[in-house]
Parts: structure tokens; sequence; C-alpha cells
């Protein structure tokens, strides 16, 4: 947070020639989400991983519900199919730089995330395929028999897919080379 304030709103006012300091693009949110559809009739797992996202972001995750019975997979309604999370703020800007320098570099052959994952807003989507890279996790001999994803989504405010893209680079994120 202090580098934002310090030097990342600085030089995006400066670089795109912005009126007012409102008009600066802004982190709002950053959402996990992480599916448990291998698994979601084993508790223990589920267990498992609720408490590994609960010390990776140091914030209560919530389960999400299925909506309706599908009997061809088994799912009844309201069973826990799913993990989510949404940090603002203080936690917002840790896990960012957990992220960054701590978890992705652990990443064997990580050769940088692709530069073509904005949407039309100027948010920014990734996967992790899997999330035992964090130093956080729970490395006892039961967790580690499962491989789980986790998706990452960055919401800019005030944001277009140049201007994200301009805000990841002063962040140093470390995209593909094209």
């Amino acid at each position: 947070m202090k580098v934002y304030k310090e030097k990342i709103l600085w030089d995006l006012y400066y670089h795109y020639n912005f009126k007012n300091i409102m008009q600066i693009p802004y982190i709002l949110k950053i959402s996990l989400n992480s599916c448990c559809g291998k698994f979601f009739f084993d508790k223990k797992k589920i267990n498992s991983l609720f408490v590994n996202i609960n010390n990776i972001c140091n914030q209560k995750p919530v389960f999400a519900k299925c909506k309706k019975s599908i009997s061809e997979f088994k799912i009844k309604k309201k069973d826990n199919i799913a993990i989510k999370l949404t940090l603002r703020k203080k936690n917002m800007y840790n896990f960012l730089y957990k992220i960054l320098n701590l978890s992705l570099p652990l990443i064997k052959g990580f050769e940088g995330l692709p530069q073509n994952s904005f949407d039309d807003f100027g948010n920014y989507n990734f996967g992790i395929k899997d999330y035992s890279i964090f130093p956080e996790i729970n490395s006892s001999i039961n967790d580690l028999n499962f491989i789980i994803g986790l998706n990452i989504s960055i919401v800019f405010k005030n944001s277009n897919i140049e201007k994200s893209f301009t805000f990841l680079n002063y962040l140093n994120f470390p995209f593909k080379d094209v």
C-alpha cells in the first residue's frame, strides 16, 4: 500500500496526464476461488482446504453452495462445491505482496503470467494449478495427495486494459515476454 501511494499513484498520474487525482486507476479487490469438484464428498479434504486458504489470506473464506440438485454428478442442493474469498484494503495488498515476491518464484519452470488475461473492464484474471506454493500451507501427509487450483481475479476501478497493464507493470508483475 505504501508503494502504491508513494510511487505508482504519481507515476500513473504523470504518465497519462490526468487532470484529477480521482481518475487514477486503483485495485478495488482481489477475489479468490477454488472448486472442490473432485473431492466434495470428502469433508476432511474440504476442511483442510478451508483452513489452508484461511492461513494464506488471514481471512475466513466462504463456501459456495450448489443451487440445485444434479443426479448425474451426485450433487444435492446446498452441498459445498467451492470456496471463495474477497480481499480488500490491507489484506489485499498483503496477499499481492506475498504472491508476487514469495509464491510465484517458487513455481518450477515459471515463465511468467499471460498478458492477454484482461477482460474488457481492465480486470486481470489468472490461475495457479497448485495452491501448495504458499509457505503457510499445512504440509501434513494427508494434504499432499491431492492438487487444488486457485483462480485469482484482480479487480480495478477507473481502468481499461491499457491502464491496468501499466499499473501491473509498475508493480513489477511477472508477465511473459511476447
